[in-house]
């Protein structure tokens, strides 16, 4: 069953999650280029120097990491129409990467808790959690109209002899 053409992807990705473990920075740099050179990649967006370590810093150099926060970092450009990407955009785009999953979520290091372990959550106050229940309202509102402004575009590249938006009747 593993070895059947529908699990080529799950075998992959148990291949490459056993065999790679955390990049150090001068790998990071070379992961990251060698992906944007398999597809192509012609320096735009170019990266400043500076950007690598601190991707391998907010990643720890797993992977997967890498690739979540470049894949964010590279759709954002794109959307903005940037051709340099500095320190500030990966720190713009991996606090986005926090804010969405929590700070423990996706950039910093695993920590592994036994069951007994787990500490009990700490009482908030119904002022809080409103406070805290509003900004995430208006995360999925920003993220929302990021995916429209991506689809519009990506609709206009594939469709440039239409005027209409996406959803929007033929005529």
């Amino acid at each position: 069953m593993m070895q059947s053409a529908q699990m080529q992807q799950l075998r992959q990705r148990i291949i490459a999650s056993y065999h790679l473990g955390p990049l150090d920075k001068a790998e990071t740099r070379a992961y990251i280029e060698h992906r944007l050179h398999h597809v192509e990649w012609k320096d735009d967006p170019r990266f400043e120097p500076e950007c690598f370590d601190l991707i391998h810093a907010m990643t720890g150099g797993i992977p997967r990491r890498i690739n979540t926060l470049c894949n964010r970092l590279l759709l954002a450009a794109f959307i903005a129409e940037r051709h340099v990407l500095a320190m500030g955009d990966v720190q713009a785009i991996a606090t986005e990467i926090r804010d969405e999953l929590g700070p423990d979520a996706a950039l910093s290091p695993i920590v592994s808790v036994a069951a007994n372990e787990i500490p009990s959550l700490p009482q908030l106050d119904p002022g809080t959690l409103q406070k805290q229940f509003n900004h995430l309202e208006e995360r999925i509102d920003r993220l929302e109209r990021t995916v429209s402004a991506a689809v519009d575009l990506l609709h206009r590249l594939l469709h440039p002899d239409k005027a209409s938006k996406p959803g929007t009747p033929a005529r």
